[in-house]
């Protein structure tokens, strides 16, 4: 007897499960599938990334250190330490931190040799590319949490 009072149960609990409305229906499927886009825009973006990778391998690497530069504020200095991406050039009065590449490429530390500019140009702007898009792809991340999100309300809304 208990046995079938429960499965009375369940039939009442399966019956009072709300069915979806054409309009949530229609809200699933367009959560859905702007998800799948989404994904498919980070495999492109990882592509991208790759790309940029073997680019950046192609550039290479070169030390900052020991190379003059002039400053437009300070003068004439010379790098005296280099830590990454971050250098500390040493002017006649004082020291000054600045963040590679982009201290060269944008003018703020010049540099007479003329390969030297260009090289620091190149890697700033494959610094650029690689910075615009990860961000892109943060933000589809972000995108599908939030569709996610929706798609979770929408079905508790249907329990």
């Amino acid at each position: 007897m208990g046995l079938e009072m429960d499965n009375e149960e369940l039939e009442t609990k399966t019956e009072l499960k709300k069915k979806p409305t054409k309009k949530t229906k229609e809200m699933l499927e367009e959560n859905s599938k702007q998800i799948e886009e989404l994904k498919d825009e980070q495999v492109k973006l990882n592509e991208i990334l790759a790309e940029l990778d073997k680019e950046e391998e192609a550039i290479g690497s070169r030390s900052a250190l020991k190379m003059k530069v002039t400053h437009k504020k300070f003068g004439n200095g010379q790098v005296v330490k280099q830590e990454g991406k971050y250098i500390e050039v040493k002017f006649k009065d004082v020291v000054k931190k600045f963040v590679l590449p982009g201290c060269i490429a944008d003018k703020y530390l010049e540099v007479e040799d003329e390969d030297v500019y260009e090289y620091y140009v190149k890697c700033n702007e494959n610094h650029k590319k690689r910075m615009e898009t990860e961000l892109k792809f943060k933000s589809a991340t972000y995108a599908i949490q939030r569709h996610e999100d929706a798609i979770d309300r929408l079905n508790s809304k249907l329990k």
